[in-house]
Order: structure tokens, then sequence, then C-alpha cells
């Protein structure tokens, strides 16, 4: 899958940035994701981003963003959410 950056670039997905993202966002707002957690948060955004672009195999920082901003709430993960919030300020 590629991806449309912020400033109009496309290259490929990189799973593990979003995933290194959570991560810092946990341990930011002092929140503890086990390995479980995390790896349940990956595939549901994996899988969200294949269902929603389906053929189409690009997607945006965008719309990656709200996929993450969903999962994260969804899961009940407020502190995680807010503090990846702020550091995409």
């Amino acid at each position: 899958m590629k991806i449309i950056k912020k400033d109009g670039r496309i290259e490929e997905f990189n799973i593990k940035k979003v995933k290194t993202s959570i991560e810092n966002a946990a341990r930011d707002s002092e929140s503890m994701l086990n390995e479980s957690d995390l790896k349940i948060i990956i595939f549901d955004i994996e899988n969200a981003l294949l269902k929603i672009r389906k053929d189409i195999l690009i997607t945006s920082s965008y719309e990656v963003i709200g996929v993450i901003f969903e999962i994260l709430k969804r899961d009940g993960f407020s502190s995680v959410l807010k503090s990846y919030v702020e550091f995409g300020k």
C-alpha cells in the first residue's frame, strides 16, 4: 500500500511508523500498552485501511490519522489518543 504524505509525496506505507507513534504516545501519556494490546491495535488499523481502500491501495496521512483516532477511541485508550493528538500538533 502507498501513502500520500502531508507534503504531497507518495511513498510506501510503513506500519512500523504507526506502531512507533502509538508506542511513543503511550509512553508520553504514561499509559501501559502491552505487546498484545499493540498487536491488536496495529492489526485493526491495517485491516480498517485495507477495508476502506479495497482495490485502490493508496491512502493518505489524514486517513491513517483518522483510522488511528477511531481505533484508539473505540478500544478505550483515551489517554494514548490524547497524547497522540497532542504530539501531532
